[in-house]
């Protein structure tokens, strides 16, 4: 009777070689997640874990706000922030400031208009459940939890039609939940 032949078994030399071989990868992974922590901490591009909260206004504590109460906060008039002229206030970081409100299947507003080549420091929360926060052919996605305020400065470059949709699922009426920006040209400027 014959026997099948067998595999050739591996020596203590070739399982070393594949333990050095992994083991080089591994330093080299560690290596790669220490240079971009290091890199984040210098950059300044780390989450902040206390403070204050990036960027917000006096009714809003580090970040959080009481979504039965918004009345209270500035996102009681969503919308961009305007002075009793109707033009656009500037903040103290140089940026203008937008309250969106995401809550029962609709953002408000329904429509912002917004100039193009400024910053705008957006300031979102929702009121009921979790939801998304998309804008179209951009990277902003940010994922909206009631009472949470995220709050995010973005520049529109061109002027058109931008859409922001709902991408995390809230309920029946999550398919119409869509807000649209609308980024208008820079006035001219007033000759003296």
């Amino acid at each position: 009777m014959r026997r099948a032949p067998q595999a050739p078994r591996l020596d203590h030399h070739a399982l070393e070689r594949y333990e050095r071989i992994w083991l080089g990868v591994a330093v080299v992974m560690t290596v790669l997640l220490f240079v971009g922590v290091l890199s984040s901490l210098i950059s300044g591009t780390y989450p902040r874990l206390s403070g204050q909260g990036g960027g917000h206004s006096m009714a809003v504590t580090k970040g959080r706000v009481d979504p039965a109460n918004l009345a209270a906060t500035p996102f009681a008039r969503p919308g961009l922030v305007v002075d009793a002229a109707g033009q656009p206030v500037v903040n103290a970081q140089g940026t203008l400031d937008a309250y969106i409100v995401a809550g029962n299947f609709t953002f408000q507003p329904a429509v912002l208009r917004l100039p193009a080549g400024r910053p705008v420091t957006l300031h979102v929360t929702a009121t009921d459940v979790a939801h998304g926060f998309q804008i179209t052919g951009t990277n902003v996605n940010v994922e909206l939890l009631p009472g949470h305020v995220a709050t995010l400065t973005v520049t529109f470059r061109r002027s058109g039609e931008q859409h922001v949709i709902c991408n995390e699922y809230c309920g029946l009426g999550h398919h119409n939940m869509i807000t649209r920006f609308l980024v208008e040209p820079p006035a001219p400027a007033a000759k003296e």
